[in-house]
């Protein structure tokens, strides 16, 4: 069953003629279930621990759908590092 954050993003894919991934959707299960800002790389770091398969340019593009469907804002710290 999808959540409403998977449905926004579906919906946002196929209003733009993209294909909703098993790799966007599990980008966005473990972005979602940080609740905390994190940066590609951090993202890409937590990913790599379960599913070894999803680069870090799919990380980095995906988050800027996530941040085009509006379940992501870009965001830039003190520390100058990017965070989602």
């Amino acid at each position: 069953m999808k959540n409403k954050a998977t449905e926004q993003l579906s919906a946002y894919l196929a209003g733009q003629g993209l294909k909703s991934t098993r790799q966007r959707d599990r980008i966005l299960e473990v972005f979602v279930s940080a609740g905390r800002h994190l940066s590609a790389e951090e993202l890409y770091l937590l990913i790599k621990t379960t599913d070894r398969g999803i680069g870090y340019a799919t990380v980095y593009r995906t988050l800027k759908l996530l941040t085009l469907a509006g379940l992501a804002h870009e965001r830039r710290f003190e520390d100058g590092v990017t965070r989602f």
